[in-house]
């Protein structure tokens, strides 16, 4: 189990305060961009919407944000369902993540310390390994 001390969750806990799902939008077409090739399996979907998608993706990370101590468990359906069924390739999801936090950065200008990337990093690394679990 991952520990979380009363700042990280302090910190982790201002996601509750942005606009979740354009930062996840902005994030998702930052990635697109500049890692082109994970843009592949979402072009093969007709009806896909980059702000449908930012919204599933931003509410599973807000769940994630509430239930620190829980992310592996909550998201074992999550991992199974991306491995078997959609096949997404699990190297995009640090990749997203890391524009993710790219966008926090711009959000928080001058506010945004090493320190705070750290806190950041470490929560989505931790999402992260819970959604790539289930791959084999």
């Amino acid at each position: 189990m991952v520990h979380w001390t009363e700042k990280e969750k302090a910190e982790i806990a201002k996601w509750k305060t942005c606009n979740q799902k354009l930062l996840v939008e902005k994030s998702l077409n930052r990635m697109f961009k500049i890692f082109p090739w994970t843009h592949r399996y979402f072009k093969a979907r007709k009806d896909f919407k980059v702000e449908e998608h930012a919204l599933r993706v931003s509410g599973k990370i807000s769940e994630a944000v509430i239930n620190l101590d829980k992310i592996k468990e909550n998201f074992a359906e999550l991992s199974k369902f991306h491995a078997e069924v959609l096949h997404v390739d699990s190297g995009s999801f640090p990749l997203l993540t890391f524009c993710i936090v790219s966008e926090l950065a711009i959000l928080n200008r001058g506010h945004f310390s090493p320190q705070l990337h750290g806190v950041w990093y470490k929560f989505f690394a931790v999402l992260v390994s819970a959604i790539s679990k289930q791959y084999h």
